[in-house]
């Protein structure tokens, strides 16, 4: 995009650059926390569980190749979704 263009814009929105900046970012922030949160919903609706509770009987017993690719699934979206949620606070406060 034209640089003259997006100046033009930001100033008729009354937006720095800095702001318009800072706002992609914290879109894009919340983007990624809701996509983790959505997989995380996702397993929870599946196994009808929390993945705490999940993990602990997945500990506890053999299980199958299915059930094993949606602990590792789960666990990372549930990492995720608590890397995003705490770096979302770190920005609001």
């Amino acid at each position: 995009m034209n640089t003259l263009l997006r100046e033009n814009i930001f100033d008729h929105l009354h937006l720095s650059q800095d702001k318009v900046l800072d706002e992609m970012a914290l879109l894009s922030a919340n983007q990624k926390y809701s996509e983790y949160a959505m997989e995380v919903e996702y397993f929870e609706k599946i196994y009808n569980d929390t993945f705490n509770s999940f993990d602990e009987k997945f500990q506890k017993s053999p299980t199958s190749y299915e059930i094993e690719n949606d602990w590792m699934a789960w666990k990372f979206a549930e990492e995720g979704k608590k890397h995003w949620i705490s770096l979302l606070k770190d920005i609001k406060k």
